[in-house]
């Protein structure tokens, strides 16, 4: 799903290095907790206000949208007219807009306000990468205000916003102390590089993005996202390969194996490399085929070593492996993005999907790297085959107890609440356990009967993963002596 959007990089007409962040609140689905430029996706009722001066037809919806957004989080109204509304009067037709009482056109014609193109300056389009199940096709656009201009966040979708120096945001970023959503962590850092050419820089790099190149995604400091597409389930159609480290760069699961993305991924590699980095080796978390599908050609290419568990090593003949890892190794990654020494992964045994599945969890701001012990984008499938349930579940409590930052899945967007996320993982789990021990009888009945009476809401045509999956609980609590199997099938144990 692709959605329309607008984001302002407002500033003081005096200032221009000073940008206007607003922290969103933990509450949102989308960059809860992040610190962002204000803006939202587009309304329909947004095509009933004018915009004067208009050179693009096409930018009127958003200039529209970015105005409103604006209004309605900020209480800033960028519009020109013959006098100066009253604060009073503005925040009345804010409150009756946040409430559905009246419309924008109707706020601006109640004020004798209007809006000019000339106040909001194209700055750049970005195209959410394919990470996430709703991406944002944004338009960025550059606005000034006075000196001064009042800025007041009331309760709802944002808890606070203010003019941070660019600088001064990314810093604050580095350091842990501001989670900034991922377009601005590279808009800021483009602002960083000085104001000379600045619109021309973003413009080009954004241009880029738009004709393949990959975007410098970070969720949290020295993890770079790069979503590739591999052919993995439904409804996932990407799998995260990280980069890890500022100095010295490991690659986690190199996942692609169509050549096309694989150039992609050899493109992003070899600029950082360009800027002074080392590529140390390669990481796995597990040896599935849509996690290493580009592991060989990584290895010939950059005659890196890749790390892993004795137990994927195993099952990857070819590869030119260096030690294995276990369970409380570490790995020096060099200095952290705010300088400090010290900064290193440590390793986590957390089997259960596959065995010797692997975690890693970086030491300055605790993000942690899970491959496929969650996902963001639907439950975790642990087949029989090569998964064990009860391990499963026994790795899920391991991580919930050690994750206290951002959460890294090898399918779907990362989160800062990375723990939450994990125990969603595990009640879903134990409903999913209720419901199979509450349509088990004392007659026997096969995994094909339960899955209709238990997966409602899964379409007919996942139902043979489904059956999988549900196999696995059978087995679990069969492994418990609370299910009988027999020629027939499962039944309750007496």
């Amino acid at each position: 799903m692709l959605r329309r959007a607008v984001s302002l990089v407002v500033s003081p007409k005096s200032r221009p290095d000073e940008l206007l962040m607003v922290e969103r609140s933990p509450k949102l689905r989308y960059f809860g907790a992040f610190h962002a430029f204000p803006g939202g996706t587009l309304d329909s009722e947004d095509g009933l206000v004018s915009v004067a001066g208009l050179e693009d037809e096409a930018l009127a919806p958003f200039i529209v949208a970015g105005a409103r957004e604006l209004f309605e989080e900020t209480g800033l109204l960028l519009s020109r007219g013959v006098t100066r509304p009253r604060v009073e009067a503005l925040r009345q037709g804010r409150r009756e807009l946040l409430e559905g009482k009246t419309s924008f056109a109707s706020v601006l014609g109640g004020l004798g306000r209007y809006l000019d193109a000339r106040d909001f300056a194209p700055l750049c389009r970005m195209t959410t990468p394919p990470f996430s199940p709703v991406r944002f096709d944004t338009q960025f656009l550059r606005a000034t205000v006075e000196d001064g201009a009042l800025v007041e966040i009331w309760d709802g979708e944002l808890v606070r916003g203010e003019f941070v120096g660019a600088a001064s945001a990314l810093q604050m970023w580095r350091a842990g102390r501001m989670h900034v959503a991922p377009p601005m962590v590279i808009l800021l850092d483009e602002w960083t590089k000085g104001r000379d050419g600045l619109e021309q820089r973003v413009r080009s790099l954004t241009e880029a993005y738009t004709s393949g190149k990959l975007h410098r995604i970070y969720f949290s400091p020295g993890i770079l996202l790069v979503p590739l597409r591999t052919p993995t389930r439904l409804p996932a159609t990407h799998t995260n390969t990280l980069v890890i480290g500022e100095e010295r760069l490991f690659v986690v699961d190199p996942s692609p194996r169509d050549p096309t993305e694989q150039e992609r991924l050899w493109d992003f590699l070899d600029e950082l490399v360009s800027e002074g980095r080392e590529l140390e080796g390669i990481l796995l978390t597990h040896y599935h085929p849509d996690h290493v599908g580009a592991l060989a050609q990584m290895q010939h290419r950059y005659d890196v070593l890749a790390f892993a568990h004795r137990e994927c090593m195993t099952r990857l003949p070819g590869t030119r492996f260096g030690r294995a890892l276990d369970h409380g190794d570490s790995i020096a990654i060099g200095k952290a993005p705010d300088g400090k020494d010290d900064w290193k992964l440590c390793v986590y045994h957390v089997p259960g999907h596959a065995p010797g599945h692997l975690a890693f969890q970086e030491t300055r701001y605790g993000s942690i790297a899970v491959g496929d012990l969650v996902s963001t984008l639907s439950s975790i499938l642990i087949d029989p085959s090569d998964g064990h349930l009860a391990t499963y579940l026994n790795s899920l409590s391991f991580l919930e107890t050690v994750t206290t930052g951002a959460l890294y899945p090898g399918h779907g967007p990362p989160v800062l609440d990375g723990r939450g996320v994990i125990r969603k993982a595990i009640d879903h789990r134990r409903h999913r356990e209720e419901q199979l021990l509450g349509a088990l009888t004392r007659d026997a009945q096969t995994p094909g009967e339960l899955v209709a009476k238990i997966y409602t809401d899964v379409e007919p045509g996942m139902h043979a993963l489904a059956e999988r999956s549900l196999l696995s609980g059978l087995l679990k609590l069969e492994e418990e002596e609370r299910v009988v199997r027999s020629k027939r099938g499962y039944s309750l144990a007496d």
